[in-house]
């Protein structure tokens, strides 16, 4: 998204020094459907070693169904695979490969494909009940899901075309424990229903081909947990036309499901040039959301962004803001809910440097809970 007037309204600049980022990555799209597990390096061999010019650092599972090493013989190992089956990717000669994927698993006997660490250019999974681990993704459209009970866990991506992995829609999935670097647009992007991310580690996104900002992680839909995340080091320097807005968490309501019941907690943001979150109702004011639920809980979080509050809420009611700790070394204030964003909460949270905490609007303060922060 183009939002470089998020914060302009009323917002001093958000400007701030940190490392210049300047590659530019091209854009791409890919549909992707199901669940199955992905996983690279994995080997058949009875004494469980990795083989020839297979990458190290990366467990093996103790038992695959097929073992894959040259891009070639791909296509045909994902077609073969059955629900429960563990389809293994290792060596170097896999680094040219687009996987897609379109058989499911099931809930009982999910698919897994697993790797040592093994190079590919991208992953597509259109399918249900698929595990994706180990991999290393670069240079092409990252990874992509779509379906429900999906997992990518423990992978690299960097350096791609697009965002890091995207999952959408997708349905009691879970991307946990992954390594994101330096993809365009967006670290990770989900959309759906009940969606785990956890423990991932997000740093340097960069602006597309064609534009937008570059985000640590972008969330739509209901039920999501987010918690225990790092996204660092996101900057607006170094592009020569069409600076990037880049914030850790991101939400809108623009052709977007309507987003409530999100949970954000436990996570890390450091040196990223806006915001540490920001969910602006511009288009209707999330209203489809259910009335008297919380849209999103953000609690226990650490923000030290860069941008001149941490927490922008724009016309998004019934947020919960709570015991975060907001340290960033250009804030005004460090949450800013205004434009009726009704119903808010915003108790319990500590802002370093003798800056304010909150500043609600006037059209914001009905059903406005404040209180308890330090300072006030």
């Amino acid at each position: 998204m183009t939002a470089l007037s998020d914060v302009s309204y009323s917002v001093p600049n958000d400007t701030a020094t940190v490392r210049r980022v300047t590659r530019p990555a091209a854009g791409w799209l890919v549909t992707l459907l199901g669940v199955v597990v992905l996983a690279a390096g994995c080997t058949s061999s009875p004494s469980g070693q990795e083989p020839s010019g297979a990458p190290s650092g990366q467990a093996l599972p103790p038992q695959c169904t097929h073992t894959v090493t040259q891009s070639g013989d791909v296509a045909a190992a994902l077609d073969g695979a059955a629900p429960g089956d563990t389809v293994c990717f290792s060596g170097s000669g896999l680094a040219d490969t687009d996987m897609v994927m379109t058989h499911s698993g099931t809930a009982a006997a999910p698919i897994t494909l697993a790797a040592d660490g093994a190079t590919v250019h991208e992953v597509q999974i259109k399918a249900d009940h698929v595990t994706m681990q180990g991999f290393t993704v670069t240079g092409g459209g990252g990874v992509l899901l779509q379906g429900a009970g999906l997992t990518a866990r423990n992978n690299i991506v960097h350096d791609t075309e697009q965002g890091g992995i995207t999952c959408d829609p997708c349905t009691d999935s879970t991307i946990e424990s992954n390594t994101i670097t330096h993809v365009a647009t967006n670290g990770i992007d989900i959309t759906g229903q009940r969606i785990t991310v956890h423990a991932n580690s997000i740093s340097e996104t960069v602006v597309g081909r064609h534009g937008g900002d570059a985000d640590g992680m972008r969330f739509f839909g209901n039920g999501h947990q987010i918690t225990d995340n790092t996204i660092s080091d996101i900057s607006a320097e170094g592009y020569s036309r069409g600076a990037p807005h880049p914030d850790c968490f991101q939400t809108l309501d623009n052709s977007k499901p309507p987003t409530f019941d999100v949970t954000i907690s436990g996570n890390t943001c450091r040196n990223v040039d806006a915001q540490c979150l920001i969910a602006t109702g511009d288009q209707d004011g999330n209203s489809r959301a259910p009335s008297g639920v919380p849209s999103i809980t953000f609690v226990k979080n650490n923000c030290a962004n860069n941008g001149s509050q941490a927490v922008n809420v724009r016309h998004w009611p019934n947020v919960v803001v709570e015991q975060n700790t907001f340290s960033g070394p250009n804030l005004t204030r460090a949450v800013l809910i205004s434009e009726g964003a009704t119903g808010c909460t915003v108790v319990g949270n500590t802002t370093t440097g003798d800056r304010p905490t909150v500043e609600v609007d006037a059209s914001s303060r009905s059903g406005a809970r404040v209180g308890d922060n330090s300072p006030s």
